[in-house]
């Protein structure tokens, strides 16, 4: 008896000392609007067996205490050694009102967004609310200040939390594929390329930055739909790390990175929208295998979560189109006020970068979501200027479109459109100086849909790259997730058919 109270002593207090270890390491690599802490704070609280809740407690007060009790002179004594011991006891409130109502493992992943946002939230106004009571870090304690907070405590969160739930849920069946590692790996390589692109440049453009940070969430997507929540959990990870080592480390009070904000308000309503979609997936996938749903049913449940995926995206293009009109407004405001003092040649370069920036925002925002084939049509979209230089490069793009596409539902349209941008991706590492892209739309009987081809005249031999292995995997996904058919008899050609029911929903343009 006396031997296994010490053993759980023991582990109590190198539990205090772990947490401790960590919390001061996560907190080194911090900001305000990605704060580590917060996953390691809640991850204790969700998971461990309340009778180690106090070591974790002594563990936090004994982090705050490092940092804050060297700034007893420059606030309060108060505020540097009394509100380390109150912090993590309030936050607990929370969580433990989670734990009570939400018994197993699979009822907390399943509501993860709404315990993460709750704890973010209670836990900034736990903190500020300590700030003022105990004269600590005078603040604004404005609604924006306060929302920059709960965002980086959110994103924090979502850095640890999920894959801890990947990992307890490890052995289940629920909708577990063998290729998770190998898509995970080749996921995590493509963010990896785009954030070298961001960083590697001395001075990188604002658009440019934003454009390939939101670009990173399209593996997200793609690992979202072949895994379900493990891929989304996993796929938000590795963006949530890529975003978060863009931030300047300036250690210091208030450090705040306002263009990269933006992005992160993006991602953690996408990361959110995913986790929820990707339980969906994984929740119906696992039902349809137990109850013997025929293969046709579980693709349709598949295509359903997948196009809400692209609405999803429409709406986050939309939440970045108006941050960008922001901006726009606010660069003219500034131009303005350059011409009144005289400054005529920085206010021309600013709106000249200005006007450079917007169009490079266009072309990153037709890759997300291809808002103007709702109006337009996909043979518009295709046959754009934009579309052929992000996806093409340098080489020539010859169209040849057959057809009415408006007699196809936008969603079929949407699927054609990843398509053909996934083939183009895949016929790229031919290094290709011109494509050729066929469409024909065609009905036949009770069915309708579209023939894509596209070929590549190669200038050297094939050399696969990751973004042409994703670009396969994702290219036969969404084909069989809308009944269609590829084939590749030739290595620079791909041919592939998507159809739909002829009464397949109302027509959207």
């Amino acid at each position: 008896m006396e031997d296994a109270k010490f053993a759980s002593t023991a582990k109590g207090l190198a539990l205090s000392v772990a947490y401790c270890a960590a919390y001061l390491a996560a907190w080194n690599y911090s900001l305000d609007q990605w704060f580590l802490p917060a996953g390691i704070r809640a991850a204790a609280l969700l998971f461990l067996p309340y009778r180690y809740w106090p070591y974790a407690f002594a563990g936090d007060t004994a982090a705050l205490l490092v940092i804050r009790g060297p700034k007893a002179d420059q606030y309060s004594p108060q505020w540097a050694y009394l509100s380390p011991f109150l912090l993590m006891p309030l936050i607990s409130a929370v969580a433990l009102i989670f734990r009570r109502q939400l018994k197993t493992t699979l009822e907390k992943r399943r509501w993860l967004p709404l315990v993460a946002a709750s704890i973010a939230l209670w836990s900034t106004l736990c903190n500020l609310g300590l700030n003022v009571a105990l004269s600590g870090p005078g603040s604004s304690n404005s609604f924006e200040e306060y929302f920059r907070i709960a965002i980086g405590q959110y994103l924090g969160i979502l850095i640890l939390v999920p894959p801890l739930f990947v990992w307890l849920r490890r052995s289940s069946g629920l909708f577990f594929t063998d290729h998770l590692v190998r898509d995970a790996i080749i996921a995590a390589g493509m963010v990896s390329a785009m954030y070298c692109a961001i960083v590697l440049p001395h001075e990188p453009k604002t658009a440019l930055t934003q454009g390939l940070l939101m670009l990173m969430m399209v593996p997200v997507v793609g690992l979202t739909f072949l895994h379900g929540w493990r891929g989304a959990a996993i796929g938000i990870v590795i963006v949530n790390l890529a975003i978060g080592l863009t931030l300047p480390r300036a250690n210091l009070p208030g450090a705040y990175d306002a263009t990269i904000f933006v992005v992160q308000q993006a991602v953690a309503v996408a990361a959110t929208a995913l986790l929820v979609l990707g339980t969906v997936i994984s929740e119906h996938y696992d039902k349809a295998r137990k109850s013997g749903v025929a293969e046709e049913r579980a693709l349709q449940l598949a295509q359903s979560s997948f196009l809400s995926t692209e609405r999803n995206l429409r709406d986050q293009l939309l939440y970045m189109a108006q941050m960008q009109l922001h901006l726009d407004d606010e660069r003219k405001e500034l131009v303005e006020w350059l011409k009144a003092h005289g400054h005529y040649e920085a206010a021309m370069d600013l709106n000249t970068r200005g006007v450079a920036h917007a169009r490079l925002f266009e072309e990153q925002a037709m890759a997300l979501y291809p808002i103007r084939i709702e109006e337009q049509g996909l043979h518009a979209v295709m046959h754009s200027e934009a579309f052929s230089r992000f996806w093409a490069g340098e080489a020539e793009v010859r169209y040849s479109l057959r057809g009415q596409p408006r007699w196809l539902t936008v969603d079929l349209q949407l699927a054609a459109y990843r398509c053909a941008c996934n083939a183009i991706a895949l016929l790229s590492d031919f290094d290709p100086d011109e494509y050729v892209v066929k469409t024909r739309v065609w009905r036949f009987g009770n069915r309708r849909g579209i023939a894509l081809f596209v070929t590549a005249k190669p200038r050297s031999a094939f050399h696969p790259t990751q973004a042409g292995t994703i670009a396969a995997v994702d290219l036969e996904a969404r084909v069989k997730a809308h009944g269609g058919t590829v084939r590749r008899r030739h290595a620079n050609r791909i041919s592939l058919v998507l159809s739909e029911p002829v009464d397949a929903g109302a027509l959207r343009h």
